[in-house]
């Protein structure tokens, strides 16, 4: 009898200490060049984070997160920084869960999920919109320090004639005759896509822009002041102002909420069920995460839709 009613206070011990200190530790990884720090300073979340920069030594951060317990990673941001981590996420059996990574081929890996559309979906809708706002030569600015992300983009030259140029800083610009061009679409993070439609605009006044969502954020628009009025952004999130830091805040609810057993209750999870957050509905099919994609403009220093 004390045998057994040891082993039941044991179980309740067990399992209090679970979920209230075990479940709650999550790997965070970042990358200064992003704004996933910042949440870090917020102090928003209930869980234990243990934050490492993704520019760290990644055998000895994936070793500190496994022998802490985690099973989840939240971030990184960048799809090239996910392609660095995947091989240790493989072998420590862990799930990245990004704010934004969008490249298909992490994305179907089954150890990185994402609360941003595959660039399968997003390329796709850009060829739609650029045909709807009258693209006809166009000039495909991509992230060089981002390529696991911006090379799909490659793919609208595939319909639209063209070139592309990989964007370091705006000496990346300075041999490309920007006259030949009535379109430009930018791929880089918020505060160089802000520097990129000044520089193309102060060029070919009368080139349009159109951002994706890498450069979604309140900085863009501060940053490019009135050079940025007028600029289309193609991007899947409408109603939040940091679309990194939000979806980073979104899936801190998620485990918060759901407090996962193991990797597998988890993709069972994410496999059968719409998620809602706020006002926004997530469900993930075998290519990712699905979202409507929509046209935006910049008027009066806010996104608006473009109907």
């Amino acid at each position: 009898m004390y045998r057994v009613l040891f082993l039941f206070t044991l179980m309740i011990i067990t399992i209090f200490i679970w979920y209230n200190f075990s479940s709650k530790v999550v790997g965070f990884i970042y990358n200064p060049l992003t704004s996933a720090e910042n949440y870090l300073a917020e102090g928003k979340t209930e869980l234990y984070l243990i934050p490492a920069n993704v520019a760290g030594d990644l055998e000895n951060i994936f070793r500190n997160f496994s022998a802490r317990g985690a099973k989840f990673v939240i971030g990184p941001s960048t799809s090239a920084d996910g392609k660095s981590v995947l091989p240790y996420l493989e072998k420590y059996n862990m799930i990245s869960l990004s704010p934004t990574i969008s490249s298909p081929r992490l994305l179907k890996t089954g150890y990185v999920y994402s609360l941003t559309p595959s660039n399968e979906a997003v390329v796709s809708a850009f060829e739609k919109y650029l045909s709807k706002i009258g693209c006809e030569r166009l000039l495909v600015v991509l992230d060089d320090g981002n390529r696991e992300y911006a090379d799909d983009f490659k793919r609208l030259l595939d319909i639209f004639s063209g070139d592309f140029v990989y964007y370091k800083s705006q000496d990346s610009l300075s041999d490309v005759n920007l006259q030949e061009y009535d379109t430009a679409v930018i791929t880089t993070f918020d505060k160089q896509s802000a520097d990129v439609v000044k520089y193309l605009k102060l060029k070919n006044s009368n080139i349009k822009c159109v951002v994706s969502e890498a450069a979604f954020n309140k900085n863009f628009l501060s940053i490019g002041g009135q050079f940025v009025e007028g600029t289309y952004l193609i991007a899947p999130f409408t109603n939040i102002g940091n679309t990194e830091i939000e979806l980073l805040d979104m899936w801190t609810k998620i485990l918060t909420s759901h407090r996962f057993i193991s990797v597998q209750q988890f993709k069972r999870f994410v496999s059968s069920t719409v998620i809602q957050l706020k006002d926004n509905y997530f469900y993930f099919g075998p290519d990712g995460v699905n979202q409507k994609i929509g046209l935006y403009i910049v008027e009066n220093g806010q996104f608006k839709e473009v109907q």
